[in-house]
């Protein structure tokens, strides 16, 4: 074996984990709040709540998502699963990328909707149509994830979840 191959992790480091999975978890934080604000009158307090959670979430998947950017520009991922078609690998790779861009665009543009600005722009709907978007590509990245587990069974969650899951 080549000594960089040695140097190329077969799973993500306890780091990546931590910032992935504290990521998802806030990102249906917000699909939760954005989506049942609605339910309640303007001004009252669940409603206020939910939008102060929401805000809050938005600003911290923010933060962890630049550090996240950041230890996976300085810490290898591990190799895809043998035998994966180069199409496959370019969609997965793809995904991963739209989600990185997801979760920097979408709280820099909800920060913005809260202001004058945002409002003068319209930045609101905008908002909301990429929270779709992100929802949808979620759905992909989590249906991939389990097509890999249990119909190629080639070990690929593995990398993402604790050892001896």
């Amino acid at each position: 074996m080549p000594a960089s191959a040695a140097l190329v992790p077969s799973r993500y480091d306890r780091i990546a984990r931590l910032l992935h999975w504290s990521v998802a978890a806030l990102v249906l934080v917000q699909f939760a709040t954005g989506w049942s604000w609605g339910f309640f009158e303007r001004g009252s307090p669940p409603r206020f709540y939910l939008f102060r959670v929401h805000l809050f979430a938005g600003y911290a998947v923010l933060a962890l998502a630049v550090l996240r950017i950041g230890w996976r520009l300085t810490h290898a991922a591990p190799p895809l699963p043998e035998g994966m078609g180069r199409l496959t690998a370019i969609a997965a790779h793809a995904t991963h990328g739209l989600l990185y861009l997801a979760i920097l665009v979408q709280p820099i543009l909800g920060a913005v909707t809260t202001t004058a600005l945002g409002k003068s722009l319209g930045t609101g709907k905008v908002h909301v149509a990429l929270a779709y978007v992100i929802a949808g590509i979620v759905v992909l990245h989590v249906a991939a994830a389990l097509w890999h587990q249990f119909v190629r069974r080639d070990g690929l969650m593995a990398r993402m979840l604790p050892p001896g899951r």
